[in-house]
């Protein structure tokens, strides 16, 4: 029993000597990658979509276009009651129409393509795809169906205008920090040729990494969250939010949709003065004592900066993974082809959170090794 007690307690040692080992790779190049982290987004978008119930399919659901290049694109959404998977039924293109809404007139449509040429061209999801013939400022046309469609079935509205002179811009924040309920998105109608609208009347859709809907607002150029964020880091996906708008330009309803994504951060790991020592034949090592909030796999990417011919040189690149529970040390060994004298640094020093996909770049501060002179 001794025996057998002895032997696992030496596996458990040797598994954890294994999982404190670091994991060491230099590049055979200085890497010359920008190590500043994502903050902004910018993005436009020339479309809108929506869900809509088999209901209001049936009696008829608004569409808004405004240039003859359009496309209106209906596609069957499954949905989830108690766990079970609900398909809807698939949409008949000889029972779909576009109808005027102030006179009740059936308009006339320039193309069609059923489920078949939809999956041809790739949308596998049963889309079907319409186009009107006429495009009116005045007009406001209706997409309705006239299948017994289920009341509670799902459907998507996707309408896309391609070189549109109206563009929803967003501009926004990536990452939103800890302990904070709000993030900054600008969002504006721009028209081609004129000043840009702000987006006033503006609704949100917040859905987390594991697809759970968040209850958000748009006010003064933020999305304020009514709940704090929990899933920290990439690891799961990105956090993305849908805004939707409509805008009156010129008498005519413009609406749009963006989706941006954005990350949840948190300063799980944090660094404390570097060290930088000679081991001779043009070898160094460097010493980064580290701190981590949460437990997981980290690493360092660092370069080792020097002195030739009297111009600070960048003069190799390393890279250092390792488990890290608390406090610990990251050690860095560069073997470097070039002579070159101190003092020496690390410079361009990234720390990345493998367990939660998290990157950071800390603010440098470095002690000169004993070999500041060399």
């Amino acid at each position: 029993m001794k025996y057998t007690l002895t032997l696992s307690a030496l596996a458990m040692m040797t598994s954890a000597a294994m999982a404190n080992e670091q994991t060491i790779y230099q590049w055979p190049n200085v890497y010359q990658g920008d190590n500043t982290s994502l903050q902004q987004l910018t993005k436009s978008s020339h479309e809108y979509w929506q869900t809509v119930s088999g209901r209001e399919l049936k009696q008829g659901v608004a569409v808004h276009v405004t240039q003859a290049d359009h496309l209106i694109r209906v596609a069957p959404k499954a949905r989830f009651d108690s766990g079970t998977v609900i398909k809807p039924q698939q949409l008949k293109m000889d029972k779909l129409q576009l109808r005027d809404a102030k006179t009740n007139a059936t308009l006339a449509l320039k193309s069609i393509a059923a489920q078949q040429q939809m999956h041809q061209a790739g949308f596998k999801d049963g889309s079907v795809a319409i186009q009107l013939k006429n495009v009116s400022a005045q007009g406001k046309p209706m997409l309705q169906s006239t299948q017994p469609l289920g009341d509670d079935d799902q459907y998507l509205v996707h309408v896309v205008e391609k070189g549109s002179p109206y563009a929803l811009k967003a501009h926004a924040d990536f990452r939103v920090d800890e302990q904070q309920r709000s993030l900054a998105m600008d969002l504006s109608m721009a028209q081609q040729g004129n000043a840009s609208k702000a987006a006033n009347n503006v609704s949100l859709r917040v859905h987390s990494p594991v697809d759970e809907q968040l209850s958000a607002r748009y006010a003064n150029g933020k999305v304020i969250f009514s709940q704090p964020l929990q899933h920290v880091g990439a690891a799961q996906g990105f956090y993305e939010i849908e805004a939707d708008t409509t805008v009156n330009i010129n008498g005519q309803q413009v609406k749009r949709t963006i989706k941006l994504p954005f990350v949840y951060s948190k300063d799980t790991i944090t660094m404390k003065t570097a060290k930088v020592s000679a081991l001779g034949n043009n070898r160094f090592q460097a010493s980064v004592p580290v701190n981590v909030s949460d437990e997981g796999r980290y690493a360092i990417r660092a370069t080792l900066q020097g002195m030739v011919a009297g111009k600070a040189t960048k003069l190799a690149t390393v890279e250092v993974a390792k488990a890290i529970k608390g406090v610990d040390t990251f050690t860095l060994p560069f073997d470097v082809a070039t002579a070159a004298t101190g003092p020496f640094k690390l410079v361009d020093v990234e720390l990345s959170d493998h367990t939660r996909m998290l990157k950071f770049t800390p603010t440098q501060k470095f002690v000169k090794g004993p070999v500041a002179g060399f």
